[in-house]
């Protein structure tokens, strides 16, 4: 070999030396990408494992699903066995996230049909009373369908909106006619109480002085108030206690009357005068006889019964 050979070889051994350093350093980041894709791939099949775990979110979650599985196709660099292993833990987690999240809707589906059928009956027992005349009963049914209807659960949408038109209409249709029905008693009620207001302005003109009459106007006026029927309830407590206080009236001028013509009264009256001027008369004679003693005591008795004789003409006269 011609030439400087010692220094060729060492040429040789440095060009070795950087070639062998570069498939090291090709090796360690060929290695240090490997295990950062592993980390990424076992990254991901963990939150996957996880959502399909506990996971109540249908939508978010499926959606990550998906974006995991794109993510993961981008990953590159994993050994063909570790791949494997890892692909069997997020493929695992995907399909019990699948068949929880289609166990869950398949039971809303159930319970949406249970819903539906049961709000089909609230809404038939509605429309079945909307024209009932038993304003109280029925608006208290109502409050119970109501009730009854929220603790029901929601239909499909398109069903649950249609069934929920027919039963706020039946009940819609109630409550109009039993407002118009309320406002126009509310107008009977204010023109009777007008008509007993005038009824009782009459009645408070009837004659006490002659009681037989004024009993047979107050029979009149009795009736003719029963014939005009309810007033509003605020009015019934005054009107009622105008009516009462000429009833009393009446009653106290027939009791009057009774007294002045009952002949035991009348002979009490009468026994009482006689024994008045019969002691006024001793008197009298006792005085013609110069006896002042007799006299001033027989005048004492005539005074004595005088007062019990007005008393019981007063109990005769009061009304």
């Amino acid at each position: 070999m011609v030439g400087d050979v010692p220094a060729l070889r060492e040429r040789l051994d440095t060009l070795v030396g950087r070639a062998e350093q570069g498939v090291s350093a090709a090796k360690e980041e060929r290695e240090r990408a490997r295990h950062d894709a592993v980390a990424r791939k076992e990254a991901l099949a963990v939150e996957a494992e996880k959502m399909a775990a506990d996971s109540t979110q249908w939508k978010q979650a499926g959606d990550r699903f998906k974006a995991i599985l794109d993510e993961w196709r981008t990953v590159r660099g994993v050994d063909k066995k570790t791949d494997e292993q890892l692909w069997k833990r997020f493929s695992k987690a995907r399909e019990a996230f699948n068949r929880r999240r289609g166990s869950h809707f398949a039971d809303l589906d159930r319970q949406r049909v249970t819903a539906k059928a049961r709000k089909e009956e609230l809404v038939a027992q509605a429309e079945a009373i909307a024209d009932s005349d038993e304003w109280n009963a029925t608006a208290a049914a109502y409050r119970d369908l109501m009730s009854e209807w929220k603790a029901a659960g929601r239909a499909h949408r398109e069903a649950d909106d249609a069934l929920w038109a027919r039963f706020r209409g039946a009940q819609d249709r109630f409550f109009a006619r039993r407002g118009e029905h309320f406002s126009a008693r509310d107008t009977e009620f204010a023109e009777n109480a007008e008509a007993k207001r005038a009824l009782l302005a009459e009645a408070e003109t009837i004659d006490l002085s002659d009681p037989d009459g004024a009993r047979v106007r107050l029979r009149e006026v009795q009736e003719r108030w029963e014939a005009i029927g309810k007033v509003p309830r605020e009015e019934i407590r005054t009107l009622e206690g105008r009516l009462r206080g000429i009833e009393d009236k009446v009653a106290a001028a027939a009791d009057a009357q009774w007294r002045r013509t009952d002949p035991e009264t009348q002979a009490r009256v009468e026994q009482f005068r006689v024994r008045v001027e019969q002691f006024e008369a001793q008197a009298e004679k006792a005085e013609a006889a110069g006896d002042r003693r007799r006299a001033e005591q027989a005048r004492a008795q005539a005074a004595q019964w005088r007062e019990w004789l007005t008393a019981a003409e007063q109990a005769v006269d009061e009304r």
